[in-house]
């Protein structure tokens, strides 16, 4: 809940009776006029200081910063070093996103949805009428693009998600007060008559609210759960993230390269003691989430004391503030023009864990109990604000790894190639709170190297190139699975599981697959039935033809259509010596 006397740190998040272009407006002049009559004094001080904190920015960093530069390294201290030293081992895994880049002009036009209009045609704003009476799980979106300086990149980015019938409606928020969008920048009419294409509704701040606008635009969204991403991406993975995300409504889901999902996995905290469970994770090439959590986030922010900086960027608080596990999709990502994004910034990863580091203090002080002490730099509200249970899927349920390069599945396993975020426990004692320490004890653990994430990485079993493989980083135990799971039945994408063709470039994996796995197949992910066919062993693959799926269980006889199938799992029946590897599957004539 909002503190008393805090109102001009930011502005208390409510719904007006005014019109939604009013109620946006009225966000953006609060946020960027913060100004408390009864306090004019203060206010005066708090912007000749931002103006101070301005230049030295401008500058070049902090004075320490500076003077730490002008210093020969035989003299900087060596906690200095060692900071400097992984802000550049940083930037350099950074940098590495240019071997995940998919190329547009290959994949980008001819992708399209492979979910029907007709299941999306409720008239009600969450599809509620559809969901109570369990005909469909299918959910409208409304999808949040924040814009800063590409109005280039948005236009490309709405004329992709027009392509996607689950996107009912599309907000588009323009942080530069200096040019005017208008919704006939975005309107392109269909050539096909019958298509219903999503309601737009251009946004111009008064003032560059960063990430902040995400939140309170979604807030204003029609439909009751929001995708958020920035101007400079195409998400080629729409249709994976959405089916995974109908299955796991109340979650967030997103997607990164995988270095930075590497990355990513150490800034994981648990501590049971306090109920702590979260994680951070990067939102802005597309992130699917339900809108109650951001009315939640904004009251969370209301109930601290962060200043306008911070609160600008937004996007370093609300996945660990959800104190939830994030379930985040590893995959090559398409970049549209990033000349102006902020991830170019030269103090961007001290920046990242000085705001990391604010947030996981100030959350594990609410949930200490400590979140009202006078006086606290780091007031995060009371312990109510903050969820204590692990939402479902638990974390080690969370199977789902990648999206296919095509779009039309998803890749999965049950073997983990990072350690369990509770390897390393987040400490209660306030002097222990250090994310690169944590960082540090946690990649101590069974953590693989940067090369074999850059060479093994998960979505290379499913990016249509047999060059490319994805490896277990250990060897699979008896029940243990990869798998698929596709947007729809296979029916509905022209496919059958009849046959089914897994490539890989090492003996030892096509004599497992021959001699101990088992083909199990799934019309909803819960009931499972075991498939069997003729075998052949390839040069380079194991093919299994003339499959029938049946129930082992209480419906022995019980056969399945293999059109049917939306779940296929290839799993061990006994431990596997060696490691796994998978460089590419086909199911029917879909290669994957």
């Amino acid at each position: 809940m909002p503190l008393a006397g805090h109102s001009e740190i930011l502005p208390l998040h409510g719904r007006s009776d005014g019109s939604m272009t009013d109620r946006a407006k009225s966000y953006a002049r609060n946020l960027a006029r913060r100004i408390s009559p009864s306090r004019a004094v203060l206010i005066l001080l708090s912007i000749l200081a931002f103006y101070v904190v301005l230049i030295t920015l401008r500058g070049g960093g902090t004075r320490n910063q500076r003077l730490l530069a002008d210093l020969p390294s035989s003299q900087i201290p060596l906690k200095d070093k060692k900071a400097r030293a992984e802000q550049e081992r940083m930037m350099l895994e950074w940098d590495s996103r240019s071997n995940y880049r998919t190329d547009l002009s290959e994949a980008g036009p001819g992708r399209i949805s492979s979910f029907p209009t007709n299941l999306f045609t409720s008239s009600s704003p969450s599809n509620a009428a559809d969901l109570s009476g369990s005909t469909s799980k299918y959910i409208s979106v409304t999808a949040v693009i924040l814009s800063w300086k590409r109005k280039e990149g948005a236009k490309a980015v709405v004329a992709h998600l027009k392509k996607y019938p689950f996107i009912g409606e599309i907000l588009i928020w323009n942080n530069n007060p200096d040019l005017e969008l208008k919704t006939a920048d975005f309107s392109v009419k269909s050539s096909d008559s019958s298509s219903t294409w999503p309601t737009i509704t251009v946004f111009n701040s008064v003032a560059n609210l960063h990430d902040f606008s995400k939140y309170t635009t979604c807030s204003l969204a029609k439909y009751d759960h929001c995708y958020i991403q920035d101007d400079d991406w195409i998400n080629l993975a729409m249709d994976s993230m959405y089916a995974l995300y109908v299955d796991q409504p109340n979650t967030l889901v997103t997607s990164t390269i995988p270095a930075m999902n590497a990355q990513q996995r150490s800034w994981m905290f648990q501590n049971p003691q306090l109920g702590l469970h979260t994680g951070f994770t990067w939102l802005g090439a597309g992130s699917f989430m339900p809108k109650q959590a951001v009315f939640k986030f904004l009251l969370q922010l209301g109930g601290s004391n962060l200043w306008k900086e911070r609160v600008q960027l937004s996007d370093l608080f609300f996945s660990l503030w959800r104190n939830q596990y994030p379930t985040v999709l590893s995959h090559a990502l398409a970049p549209l023009d990033q000349s102006s994004s902020w991830s170019g910034r030269i103090d961007q990863w001290s920046v990242v864990y000085e705001h990391m580091t604010d947030a996981v203090f100030r959350i594990t002080t609410a949930l200490s109990g400590l979140g009202f002490v006078q006086g606290s730099p780091h007031r995060a509200g009371a312990k109510t604000d903050f969820e204590v249970e692990e939402e479902t899927p638990v974390f080690k349920d969370r199977h789902t790894r990648s999206s296919c390069q095509n779009d039309k599945c998803l890749f999965q396993t049950s073997t983990d190639m990072f350690p369990a975020p509770g390897s390393v426990k987040w400490p209660v004692e306030t002097h222990s709170r250090d994310i690169l320490a944590h960082e540090a004890r946690y990649k101590l653990q069974d953590y693989p190297s940067p090369e074999f994430v850059a060479m093994h990485t998960y979505h290379y079993a499913v990016d249509q190139d047999l060059s490319t493989c994805w490896r277990s980083f250990h060897p699979m135990d008896k029940n243990s699975y990869f798998g698929l799971q596709f947007v729809l039945p296979l029916f509905d994408l022209g496919e059958n599981a009849k046959s089914i063709e897994i490539w890989s470039t090492m003996a030892s994996t096509l004599q497992a697959l021959q001699s101990t796995m088992a083909i199990k197949a799934s019309v909803d992910g819960v009931a499972w039935m075991t498939c069997s066919g003729e075998i052949e062993r390839t040069q380079g693959s194991i093919r299994f033809t003339d499959l029938s799926c049946t129930d082992a269980g209480k419906n022995v006889g019980l056969q399945l259509d293999t059109r049917e199938i939306q779940h296929l799992r290839f799993e061990m029946t006994k431990n596997v010596a060696t490691l796994i590897e998978v460089c590419g599957i086909r199911v029917g004539e879909m290669s994957l």
